[in-house]
């Protein structure tokens, strides 16, 4: 069996050209975060510790493909998964604080021919996960993805797929409500979802290296993607195209998303009213010990702990975003192996990361749920 231990104490050095200067290493976070590469049998990660949207910590380890043996980096470039999602939900409240569209208003508004079933549903459920909605939605002939998929020919298995709660009355996570959502962007703003993006806010902020996934292009510096299959570390094969990907499809590097941490930190091109949005809780769950209250804003996972308020989400890729939005503390994740049942969670590095380098969050992260 292949065993990342052997490979985790590789401390890679970013490109020259992705780096002016030498990034700030803190050892304690390369003592916390080593050991659990090693028991996750993650490939390479990334990790960024920030404060006021500037590094502390930029740690680079093990290896963006084994198969090349080529280090993981900060100019790595991961797939970001359900990281998309904040960023989808960003652009929507962007353009109701513009007053394009409403958070209120129904889906309908928008995105003609919907199933009759959606009627009732609003952006804001969409956004919030309490729309009614299922999670996957795509066609299995046979149990198995396809290996593309037109965006009509989403559209047309989403609308095909039955709801799973009348619109406003349960919350389950669903990524068809996210694609929805790039439907509605794509609607109000005339552009693809990318473009929309890229033009009001990547190319605005200089991340160069952040795009839609598109499994054909040729990307400088992408990881390959890995999983652990009955105990082994493998290829993922995660090769599908879909045509619109909002609820998934971002891929970037740590040095965007460390431009895109000191926006959010301190927005120039954002709105901050439509950060704080962003973090408001919509569906609140019941609270643990560790937290006064949780549950699930847009696009992020909220929680309010002893008069603080923590953001955190994760992406099946094998990614974590924690921000501490009172104290300006952030954490960074991306990783190349792919979430799953069983496996230790990106999550878990990203909280020993924070604890290590002093963010006032337990080594083993909020537990808001017990």
């Amino acid at each position: 069996m292949l065993r990342t231990g052997l490979m985790m104490l590789a401390l890679s050095t970013a490109p020259a050209q992705a780096q002016e200067a030498p990034a700030p290493r803190l050892e304690a976070v390369d003592a916390a975060v080593i050991p659990i590469m090693d028991e996750g049998q993650f490939p390479g990660v990334a990790v960024a510790v920030l404060e006021n949207g500037q590094p502390v910590h930029v740690g680079e380890y093990g290896f963006a493909s084994l198969e090349h043996s080529t280090p993981a980096s900060a100019a790595t470039v991961f797939e970001l998964a359900s990281l998309t999602k904040h960023m989808t939900a960003l652009m929507v409240l962007s353009l109701a604080e513009e007053e394009r569209l409403s958070l209120d208003d129904p889906l309908s508004f928008h995105v003609a021919d919907t199933a009759e079933a959606w009627s009732a549903i609003t952006i804001n459920q969409l956004m919030s996960h309490m729309a009614g909605l299922t999670h996957r939605f795509e066609a299995m002939p046979n149990g198995q993805f396809q290996i593309a998929y037109s965006t009509d020919q989403m559209l047309a298995s989403a609308i095909e797929t039955p709801l799973q709660s009348e619109p406003g009355t349960d919350w389950s996570y669903s990524d068809q409500g996210y694609f929805l959502l790039g439907l509605i962007i794509e609607s109000v703003t005339g552009q693809s979802f990318e473009t929309a993006l890229r033009d009001r806010f990547w190319a605005r902020l200089g991340m160069d290296q952040t795009r839609m996934l598109d499994q054909s292009a040729i990307v400088p510096h992408r990881a390959e993607g890995y999983g652990v299959y009955d105990g082994e570390l493998a290829r993922n094969r995660r090769v599908w195209q879909f045509g619109l990907t909002s609820h998934f499809g971002v891929t970037s590097s740590l040095n965007d998303l460390m431009i895109w941490e000191a926006e959010l930190d301190d927005p120039k091109v954002l709105d901050s009213a439509v950060i704080a949005q962003a973090a408001e809780i919509q569906r609140a769950f019941d609270a643990g010990e560790s937290c006064e209250r949780w549950g699930y804003a847009r696009g992020w996972w909220s929680h309010d702990v002893e008069g603080r308020q923590i953001t955190s989400h994760a992406g099946y890729s094998g990614t974590a975003y924690v921000r501490d939005m009172t104290t300006g503390q952030s954490v960074i994740v991306l990783t190349n192996r792919e979430d799953g049942e069983g496996l230790v969670s990106p999550m878990a590095i990203a909280w020993a990361a924070g604890h290590a380098a002093g963010m006032d969050v337990p080594e083993g992260g909020l537990t808001c749920w017990r």
